[in-house]
């Protein structure tokens, strides 16, 4: 499908403090280019309150890296739908799989997770992607099918999710996906979701997330279903971001 806009997300995981937020962020907008790409920033949830101001700019948004899946109550530590709304969040990544890894029942939450993001206006950017040892198995497509069925087929509408494939074995690694590896799984997300969508995902938008990098990023969105990109270690470094962010306007 044609490119309308691309996407470059950051996702700083836990990097930086708040009072170092500001101050990139503003280095980063200096040099951005606006024209063929949307920025999404998804720093930890302390630093929302000092970049909202940023969220009037045109193309540039902020996301966070989890939600609850419930309204409020009693649920230490976590953080809800209207909490983001109220310091200007407009995207939410859910289903990261540092997440899926760290929790047993984070699976199991994703599918209502989603579901109640996207009730409250949220765009989400939905993490799927398999291990190292699908991949050498070559049942990579079997694997990220199980999750896609999973985790988005209540939905009804496409219209306000991302997909992200990130295949675990190039997160954090060094280690990439070639363009050709890339576009065949964003390829096959696309076509496994057409079949149960139809024309409500005809917009969907598939990034690729996974050790990107400025030096990578140019050949990587010359694919036909790359929409953009999910930048974990690469964001937190200015020059490289920018890099990145503007390889897509070339």
């Amino acid at each position: 499908m044609p490119h309308s806009k691309y996407i470059v997300a950051a996702n700083w995981k836990m990097n930086k403090l708040a009072s170092q937020a500001k101050p990139f962020v503003s280095e980063i907008l200096m040099s951005y280019i606006r024209k063929n790409a949307d920025l999404v920033i998804c720093p930890p949830y302390t630093h929302l309150p000092h970049l909202s101001a940023n969220k009037i700019i045109s193309g540039f948004y902020l996301g966070a890296q989890n939600i609850s899946e419930f309204e409020s109550g009693a649920y230490t530590g976590e953080i809800s739908a209207d909490m983001l709304l109220d310091v200007g969040c407009t995207h939410v990544i859910i289903g990261h799989s540092e997440r899926r890894a760290m929790n047993p029942f984070e699976n199991s939450m994703i599918p209502n997770k989603i579901s109640f993001a996207l009730s409250k206006g949220l765009k989400v950017i939905y993490c799927c992607g398999e291990p190292l040892e699908n991949r050498i198995n070559g049942n990579e497509k079997s694997y990220v099918h199980d999750q896609l069925t999973h985790d988005l087929y209540h939905l009804s509408d496409l219209s306000q999710l991302i997909v992200a494939y990130e295949p675990i074995w190039a997160i954090g690694t060094g280690k990439t996906a070639t363009s050709d590896q890339a576009e065949e799984m964003h390829l096959f997300i696309r076509k496994t979701l057409q079949s149960k969508f139809d024309k409500r995902s005809e917009n969907l938008k598939i990034l690729y997330g996974g050790s990107v990098k400025a030096n990578n990023s140019i050949e990587l969105c010359s694919k036909e279903n790359i929409d953009g990109v999910l930048v974990g270690g690469a964001s937190l470094i200015v020059d490289e971001f920018i890099g990145i962010v503007n390889s897509f306007n070339q």
